[in-house]
């Protein structure tokens, strides 16, 4: 374990302070809100020694995202823990990601906000300290993918490689999530359960792979239900309610 300095401590707590007030302007006011002069004053601290942390709004933006990033990956690393076939653990991996989207949508907000111009502003040290959380997130899934592929549940032809399979995966789960969170599959698709449906295109996405087991094979509903209940009681009754282990379908 690293121990700080007291000098280090007292950075760390500055940096936090202004960490907190950024993203309660953040949510707020929006990007176009948020100015490196309004995050002084809501965080009463002195622009000078702001920016001694933070080069520009965009870098205080990753920063914010880096906060989200480690949020979400800790969930990751519990859900891996799943006791299953790996195409179950990459269901509980999507299950992490849900309860992330639904209990921390701020965070969540936050993380895809973070893109494009804004990472292009920012600093390097900033944009790689991102990278590196995101890195280690992609790594897990990958890891996944290797075990199955090992285990010989997954065998990929037609020139599939596992980085493709990892990336489709991750575009269908992040994309989703963010579409969810505009309300545009209730809205305009008339989907009142977007999350179940996620659910169930990666099932197809999987079943297209030939990896097995295969949906027809296995109670998948009851393996997010065994997911719930070992890896994330609490999150789950506090999102489905008290002994709602199918979640939304229950």
């Amino acid at each position: 374990m690293v121990v700080l300095s007291q000098k280090q401590r007292e950075m760390q707590a500055r940096e936090n302070l202004i960490l907190d007030a950024a993203q309660d302007l953040l949510l707020r006011s929006g990007y176009f809100g948020l100015t490196m002069d309004r995050i002084a004053e809501a965080s009463d601290c002195p622009k000078g020694t702001m920016y001694q942390s933070f080069t520009s709004k965009e870098d205080v933006v990753l920063a914010l995202a880096c906060r989200s990033a480690e949020k979400r990956h800790a969930l990751m690393l519990r859900a891996i823990e799943f006791r299953g076939w790996p195409r179950e653990r990459v269901i509980a991996l999507g299950e992490a990601f849900a309860l992330f989207s639904r209990l921390y949508p701020d965070d969540s907000r936050i993380l895809h906000t973070a893109t494009g111009p804004i990472r292009e502003k920012a600093s390097r040290e900033r944009n790689a300290a991102l990278a590196r959380i995101e890195g280690m997130a992609v790594d897990v899934l990958l890891g996944i993918l290797n075990d199955a592929i090992d285990r010989g549940d997954l065998t990929l032809g037609n020139g599939a490689t596992i980085e493709e399979m990892a990336f489709g995966i991750w575009a269908l789960v992040e994309g989703g999530f963010t579409v969810i969170e505009s309300d545009l599959p209730h809205s305009a698709f008339g989907i009142a359960n977007p999350f179940s449906n996620v659910f169930r295109v990666f099932n197809v996405l999987a079943d297209g792979y030939g990896w097995r087991p295969l949906f027809a094979e296995l109670d998948w509903e009851e393996t997010l239900a065994q997911v719930r209940r070992t890896i994330f009681p609490q999150e789950a009754q506090r999102l489905y309610g008290e002994g709602e282990w199918h979640g939304d379908n229950a």
